[in-house]
């Protein structure tokens, strides 16, 4: 059972940062993605902006979004604080079913978002079962 739970704490994360590397490599067209979902940048983010080059908001945002994915999923990966680094992605993966597929509104992709939705629900799932029991064996917490 150590061996499996060990796997299922290694694969988990394993999607956020396949993505966040795909979207790294393309951040222009993932600042777009993002800023289609209509989401609302505070006027005091913006204002904060300046201190660091006064890049797009939207760019800025992607950027935060790709070192949450990384930084987070590698965390769960080594079992480094895995608890808080899976709630973080627990928060990530539930705002992603809410802003980014939602299939309750309808629409033409509306079975496309619902599948999408559901693979994040399930993912919310794992992620939550690591924040319930921890890292489980063979975690840098537990050295």
């Amino acid at each position: 059972m150590n061996i499996a739970y060990t796997l299922g704490r290694i694969f988990i994360p394993i999607i956020f940062i396949v993505e966040a590397i795909q979207n790294f490599m393309a951040v222009g067209e993932f600042a777009k993605r993002i800023a289609a979902t209509q989401i609302s940048i505070p006027d005091e983010v913006t204002k904060l902006l300046v201190y660091i080059g006064n890049p797009p908001p939207f760019e800025a945002l992607a950027y935060l979004i790709i070192a949450v994915e990384i930084i987070c999923g590698l965390m769960v990966i080594i079992g480094l604080k895995a608890r808080w680094a899976a709630l973080i992605l627990a928060v990530f993966a539930a705002c992603t079913i809410i802003f980014v597929y939602p299939f309750w509104e309808g629409g033409a992709d509306q079975i496309a978002s619902r599948t999408e939705a559901l693979h994040y629900l399930s993912i919310l799932g794992g992620l939550l079962l690591i924040v319930a029991v921890g890292p489980g064996p063979s975690a840098v917490d537990d050295r």
